[in-house]
């Protein structure tokens, strides 16, 4: 009876063995499972062409008195609407803010500088276009315009953005499909989908920003969705 008391022991331990063995496989099974996966790039581009325009510009007068500077600024604010109205803005489109007035000199005053801005928002892209290009028609009368380069944007990409995203999806899970097959393994099933930013960019751009690009001047653009998705492998 004593004799087997070794052995019973020894038996114990070996089935304790066995069993702490098995978990730890099993924990090896698991945690590789959850582990062989793979994340791929994918990309989708769509050309489009802007559908609103925003253009600022502005005139100045600067004369040594108040008076002499709104009656300057007054006769160049007319011939602007003249000139707008003329190539076909509309009153709708265009906004005139009230003049800002500054003072020159430094202690003495020495004269007043008086500016009106303008600004067209519309959605007739390429008519505003046109007449920014022959806006230099009031430099060659005597008004001195200072006008910024049209900003042209798109305000269709909310709805654009669930096409492109779907399009990146679908060229990562190619990519993937290619990479995994060549190692005679298998593409499974989604694991996750990490979103990048949008770029808005001019066509045929390289231009990469990790906040996102959004190109205002020209008037087709090229917009790029990024994903990265990570898949299981089977």
């Amino acid at each position: 009876m004593l004799a087997r008391v070794p052995l019973l022991a020894g038996l114990t331990l070996l089935a304790i063995a066995i069993a702490i063995g098995s978990v730890v496989i099993g924990h090896g099974i698991r945690d590789r499972n959850r582990n062989d996966v793979i994340t791929v790039t994918g990309s989708a581009k769509k050309r489009i062409v802007s559908d609103y325009v925003v253009w600022d510009l502005s005139v100045t007068s600067q004369q040594p008195s108040a008076a002499d500077a709104a009656r300057e600024l007054a006769g160049w604010t007319a011939s602007i609407r003249s000139f707008l109205t003329k190539q076909g803005v509309q009153p709708g489109e265009l906004t005139v803010n009230p003049v800002s007035t500054e003072t020159v000199g430094s202690g003495t005053i020495k004269g007043y500088r008086l500016t009106r801005s303008f600004e067209i928002r519309s959605p007739r892209v390429r008519d505003i276009a046109t007449v920014a290009e022959h806006s230099s028609a009031l430099l060659a009368g005597g008004v001195p315009l200072s006008a910024d380069a049209p900003q042209y944007v798109y305000t269709k990409l909310p709805s654009l953005r669930p096409e492109l995203l779907a399009e990146a999806t679908r060229d990562a899970q190619h990519r993937g499909r290619v990479l995994v097959d060549a190692t005679g393994a298998h593409l499974g099933g989604l694991r996750g989908v990490d979103v990048g930013v949008f770029q808005v960019t001019s066509p045929n751009s390289t231009q990469v920003e990790d906040y996102g690009v959004y190109d205002t001047s020209t008037l087709d653009k090229d917009v790029t969705a990024v994903v990265n998705v990570t898949f299981a492998l089977k």
